[in-house]
């Protein structure tokens, strides 16, 4: 990796993931997976049309490998939820009746307000054109991108403060500080491993952060 980039996404509207749904409400996590940041990046896409809900993370997102992108998941700056209810009919394309159409779909919806921000780290093997909006989440909300690139070098250390994806890293750590269980995949934060593992110290104000070297999907699937 030759570059490096420190950003920081500022919420322009309200942001929804479907990350956890307790009875009636589903809650969006402060976390933003970087899964979710390459699509909504454009670095990859997927098909509008889906004969079956069967993701392909592995076909659409290891070709970013071979470009040498990497992006980490995000991480509040700062935020703030609120708490909205929806009550709307199912949608349907058939003319069956199981139910009377007036029969509500109901319930909560726990999503993040605008005005919070996140920030992450993008890795690439030749500069990065990015743009300044991008539009993130399930009801393709504007977002601002700020984009500040930053001083990088290869390094071994035993520990990250950053939050990573499991499926991504090379080595898996043995220990952890925490862990969320954001779908598709795990993410942890202060991982640390018991021999030091290469990655990349980058240059962030008046700190030092470890980068573990990871690749898109090389320890997960396409289910």
């Amino acid at each position: 990796m030759k570059h490096a980039y420190r950003l920081t996404i500022e919420m322009e509207d309200y942001l929804f993931f479907a990350s956890m749904e307790k009875g009636k409400v589903t809650e969006t996590s402060p976390l933003i997976h970087n899964y979710a940041l390459a699509y909504a990046l454009g670095w990859t896409t997927s098909p509008y049309f889906h004969s079956k809900q069967s993701p392909a993370y592995r076909q659409q997102l290891e070709p970013l490998n071979d470009k040498g992108h990497y992006i980490y998941p995000a991480v509040p700056i700062q935020f703030t939820h609120t708490l909205m209810q929806y009550n709307t009919t199912e949608e349907t394309f058939s003319m069956v009746r199981e139910k009377s159409l007036g029969f509500p779909n109901w319930g909560f919806i726990k999503c993040i307000r605008p005005g919070s921000q996140f920030y992450t780290y993008a890795l690439s093997a030749s500069p990065l054109s990015l743009p300044g909006r991008f539009r993130l989440g399930k009801w393709m909300s504007q977002a601002q991108l700020t984009i500040e690139e930053i001083a990088i070098q290869k390094s071994k250390k035993k520990n990250s403060p950053h939050l990573l994806n499991v499926w991504d890293l090379k080595v898996i750590p043995q220990y952890f500080g925490s862990l969320f269980n954001l779908l598709p995949s795990r993410l942890v934060k202060n991982a640390e491993w018991d021999s030091p593992i290469a990655g990349y110290t980058v240059s962030d104000g008046d700190s030092d952060i470890f980068l573990p070297a990871c690749q898109f999907v090389t320890g997960g699937t396409s289910k």
